[in-house]
């Protein structure tokens, strides 16, 4: 038996693979349940008719998502601190959503420096991303999702903090003065691979800008190309693969004791793999040039 938020979930993970089902077949497929999907690139050749654009949004708005992370995140992160180093008492409403995080039953819980190091760079990630959805991606008019998308995707952010909340030992105490001592092999491995897949998932960001770029950095299409360098030379969608080192390391940090995390974890993992596996065929149904040994999303394996 699982606790409620490691259920819920699980349950986001059957509804991405569902997704995956149905955008294999297009055909056999209501085309408002495709609509509720696909976004992005992949709206063109999934059969969809372009008059039914209803509760569509731009892909732009991704913005949104991450901004709603900040708010989230960091106001997780700035309370947490504020219990463990200020003296101060968890509110009423935290020990409310936790009880109903974690019920019915107990699970493996995650420490509270870790838990402090997850958000610190849970909140580093979405200010990160949001910058970027501002002053370097590059979006086509043409590109849209579903206002379903979008409300998973503000979500998405949303329950991070409170699944990394719900999933540590809220009565593991420490001392502020001495954090050094709390740091352990799984902390320094899993910031350090942290910072490794944000530094590449940036790159990305700019190579992807660049290609709808000219030399003084205008854009002057907004067309699709296929991008090389870098970590496009092992797969078609870097910027999955490093999403999933991301949440990877966060797990890596909790050393895999915070199981809600482990399960957030594995949405992310299906979500990724599936958006890979369908924008990787997009690329070579699209681009008879494409070079034929890429993978989709994870270098060497898929």
């Amino acid at each position: 038996m699982f606790s409620i938020g490691t259920f819920a979930w699980l349950m986001c993970t059957v509804w991405v693979s569902l997704g995956a089902l149905f955008v294999s077949y297009p055909s056999l497929t209501p085309a408002i349940i495709l609509h509720l999907y696909v976004y992005g690139k992949i709206r063109k050749t999934d059969n969809i008719k372009k008059g039914n654009n209803n509760f569509l949004l731009p892909k732009s708005y991704f913005s949104h998502f991450y901004f709603s992370g900040i708010i989230c995140i960091t106001s997780s992160l700035l309370m947490c601190l504020y219990v463990t180093c200020g003296g101060g008492q968890w509110p009423e409403f935290v020990h409310t959503i936790i009880a109903v995080m974690r019920y019915p039953v107990p699970e493996s819980y995650g420490d509270m420096f870790s838990n402090i190091v997850v958000l610190t760079c849970a909140s580093c990630q979405v200010l990160r991303r949001f910058l970027e959805c501002l002053f370097i991606s590059v979006y086509s008019p043409d590109s849209k999702m579903s206002f379903v998308i979008y409300f998973v995707g503000v979500a998405f952010y949303t329950a991070l903090p409170i699944t990394s909340l719900s999933g540590t030992n809220l009565n593991d105490a420490f001392k502020c003065e001495e954090l050094l001592q709390y740091v352990c092999w799984n902390h320094i491995v899993g910031v350090a691979l942290f910072i490794w897949a944000s530094y590449q998932q940036r790159r990305v960001a700019i190579q992807f800008a660049q290609l709808r770029q000219n030399k003084s950095g205008r854009v002057h299409n907004t067309k699709h190309h296929i991008p090389y360098g870098g970590l496009f030379k092992y797969v078609s969608c870097p910027h999955y693969f490093t999403e999933i080192l991301i949440y990877l390391s966060m797990n890596i940090i909790f050393s895999f004791r915070n199981t809600m995390m482990i399960s957030l974890f594995i949405f992310v993992l299906a979500n990724q793999v599936i958006s890979g596996y369908f924008s990787h065929k997009w690329y070579k149904e699209t681009f008879k040039t494409y070079p034929k040994n890429r993978k989709s999303t994870i270098p060497f394996i898929f």
